[in-house]
């Protein structure tokens, strides 16, 4: 069984983008706030960052080694729509990380801490994923501050 604070983690991203910026008016989202970006950009990247995360678990699942999806600027492909609203990168997220939380409720304990030819663990995966999130929230919320 994976560990439940992993989980709880990756549950509540979602929850908090969900109550803390879903909320926010679009163009309050769009604003640019130097090289920070803004919290449009930021969600984007956490949206594109789950896509290719749940889809690599998906390839570690059947046996394909998992890459490192972290700073990965190449498309993901049939998500980009310049028209999207911040409140529908949210709900692309959502739906990504619940395929994740699927994948991730199946694994055995073996499954979920072994590593095979030197790669990192599922688990150590995910850790990796719960500190980008952080990261990711961390940057949004001084974006809501500072307004």
């Amino acid at each position: 069984m994976p560990d439940r604070e992993l989980i709880d983690g990756l549950i509540a991203t979602y929850r908090e983008l969900n109550m803390r910026v879903r909320q926010l008016p679009e163009e309050r989202m769009q604003q640019r706030a130097g090289d920070s970006g803004s919290i449009r950009d930021i969600v984007r990247r956490l949206r594109d960052d789950e896509l290719r995360f749940s889809q690599a678990l998906k390839e570690r699942i059947t046996g394909v080694p998992m890459p490192d999806i972290f700073g990965d600027d190449s498309p993901v492909l049939g998500t980009e729509n310049p028209n999207d609203t911040t409140a529908n990168l949210i709900a692309q997220f959502g739906t990504a990380r619940e395929s994740t939380l699927s994948l991730l409720q199946s694994l055995s304990e073996d499954d979920w801490t072994s590593a095979s030819e030197g790669a990192k663990s599922i688990q150590q995966r995910i850790q990796e994923l719960v500190a980008n999130d952080r990261q990711q929230l961390q940057r949004i919320n001084g974006l809501i501050t500072a307004a």
